[in-house]
């Protein structure tokens, strides 16, 4: 259950959709783990034992991974028909399926989310296995959705085209930060950099350690800044080569890289709060989490000028071409050495991040769902 992973971009929105819609009176909601069901929110992954998992299942060959995959697949699938029949189908109203393709359940009306398409655009900085579980099973699946739900306009007109489907039939709500990520006061920042032995001033960038988020060209622009301003890495070591790292010991390089893996919301909301900026050159994104998350703490926004980023940040964030290590230089100069710059940037990202709530989104989704189990 995706809800149960690692508190990274899926599971975060999961929790706080129906943490969201928890609250609202009409509502009766069951999560079904692939063996039973519970009125209550499944528990955090733990982050330490969660990461040493993910560790050993990388290392298994990606057929064997793929077989095993699927074959959890199949039993999900079954175990959710079964339960749903002993239950009684009558007992729910509609089938919000949150996982990579949609369940084989003709029971009760089904919405499927489907965050992007990179394991199609971007299937190279993909785990292979992947994009093979999502190929093997959307060709047989896709049919059992009645309705699919994204979270950019982006990704809707994607879906449109590349699945020749009624645009009627896919539906953009947005996400939003969480709650927890305002800015920190100054002296749990300084706890917090001194917990994990951080520069004073340094900018941050904050994702899982993938081809995607194109950590390549970030590392090869910081190479080019007029400064020798930190860059500090937040989140676990994801997949996929790391060709970088051998970058690191270079002269303009040299004691400026600084990597936290994983880290507590509440610490993330600090490191957010006292950056000079979030740098997110990110080459493809279904909606961009970060973005928004350090506009909410006050953190200025660098990020592409690709896929759903400019509809996330609008006129809140420098937007540059993540194709471009000159462009991404310039940028992170412009911002390091320019208060005015930084706090015109603050000032519309509070704005740009209050767009977005998790009682708006839950209001829509349950609109959305009421309207697909008539």
């Amino acid at each position: 259950m995706p809800m149960t992973g690692l508190l990274t971009g899926i599971a975060r929105y999961l929790r706080n959709l129906y943490t969201a819609m928890g609250r609202m009176d009409s509502v009766e909601l069951s999560f079904f783990n692939g063996t039973r069901m519970s009125h209550a929110i499944p528990t955090k992954a733990v982050s330490g034992k969660r990461q040493a998992a993910l560790g050993v299942v990388r290392n298994l060959p990606d057929p064997v991974l793929f077989g095993l995959r699927a074959a959890l697949w199949l039993k999900y699938e079954h175990g959710l028909e079964r339960l749903c029949r002993k239950k009684g189908m009558d007992c729910f109203d509609l089938y919000h399926e949150t996982a990579f393709t949609p369940a084989k359940f003709t029971g009760v009306p089904t919405v499927y989310s489907l965050y992007d398409l990179c394991l199609r655009r971007f299937r190279q900085t993909q785990p292979k296995e992947r994009v093979w579980l999502f190929e093997h099973f959307i060709k047989t699946r896709l049919k059992y959705a009645r309705h699919i739900l994204t979270i950019s306009e982006f990704v809707r007109q994607e879906i449109i085209w590349e699945f020749k489907v009624p645009p009627s039939m896919v539906t953009a709500i947005p996400l939003a930060p969480d709650p927890v990520f305002v800015p920190a006061p100054p002296g749990k920042v300084q706890a917090v950099l001194d917990r994990y032995n951080l520069p004073a001033d340094y900018l941050v960038f904050v994702s899982s350690l993938e081809p995607r988020k194109n950590i390549d060209l970030l590392i090869h622009a910081l190479e080019k800044t007029n400064s020798d301003i930190p860059l500090v890495l937040v989140g676990w070591e994801g997949w996929g080569t790391k060709g970088w790292l051998s970058r690191l010991g270079s002269a303009a390089l040299k004691n400026r890289i600084y990597f936290t893996g994983h880290v507590p919301d509440m610490d993330l909301t600090a490191i957010y709060t006292g950056a000079l900026a979030l740098i997110y050159p990110s080459l493809y994104e279904g909606f961009g989490l970060p973005i928004v998350e350090a506009m909410a703490c006050g953190c200025p926004v660098i990020c592409s000028n690709t896929a759903s980023m400019p509809e996330v940040a609008g006129d809140a964030a420098v937007l540059i071409d993540p194709l471009d290590s000159d462009d991404l230089a310039g940028a992170i100069d412009l911002v390091v050495h320019d208060t005015s710059v930084r706090n015109n940037l603050v000032v519309k990202g509070f704005q740009q991040a209050g767009k977005f709530t998790w009682d708006s989104t839950a209001e829509k989704t349950l609109k959305l769902f009421e309207q697909v189990a008539k």
